[in-house]
């Protein structure tokens, strides 16, 4: 079973306009996220599971769950590459 996710404890960030902005508070770097990565984001940041936002996502979108697990997982690895999460 892979484990969830931990976000980067140097990153600040808010909302604006339905995306989220980044900062990496150690690097100076920023990030903005599209409005399906800033959902994504914000069940990370509540707490919620990978399984639970890829669920949400997909009765929220009526897109198929494998299609939506798939791009979040893709998301991730993005994020994680960019030392958002690890």
């Amino acid at each position: 079973m892979q484990s969830e996710p931990t976000l980067n404890p140097n990153l600040i960030w808010r909302v604006v306009d339905g995306e989220a902005i980044l900062l990496d508070t150690a690097t100076g770097y920023h990030f903005s996220l599209d409005p399906i990565g800033t959902e994504i984001w914000q069940g990370l940041q509540s707490g919620e599971s990978v399984d639970a936002i890829v669920a949400r996502i997909s009765t929220t979108f009526g897109a198929e769950p494998a299609v939506v697990r798939n791009d979040v997982s893709e998301f991730l690895n993005e994020l994680k590459s960019a030392r958002l999460l690890t």
